[in-house]
């Protein structure tokens, strides 16, 4: 079995830092992704229990993405392994 997150979906895990418990469309937005790769990575997350989903019970009966405690630590440990390549790294 292959154990590597798409960078769609490591995008995705660090964006939820910032803002927890938001839409599809505000996460997709919020990670500057594309719509196809987001819902695949988004499945890969569920896949792997990193987030977990919850529909509001008021209308509009919105999808709520939220990080598990998993998710949570890989998201975190992304960011910072994000942050020594930017800091050892930075663009040209």
């Amino acid at each position: 079995m292959d154990y590597t997150l798409s960078e769609t979906a490591q995008k995705l895990l660090v964006a939820l830092l910032k803002k927890d418990g938001i839409t599809i469309r505000e996460l997709i937005d919020l990670a500057e992704v594309n719509n196809t790769p987001a819902l695949r990575a988004l499945e890969e997350l569920q896949k792997y229990k990193l987030i977990r989903e919850e529909r509001e019970n008021t209308f509009p009966r919105r999808r709520l993405i939220y990080l598990t405690d998993d998710g949570k630590y890989v998201a975190i440990r992304i960011k910072e392994i994000m942050e020594v390549l930017v800091k050892n790294h930075p663009p040209l």
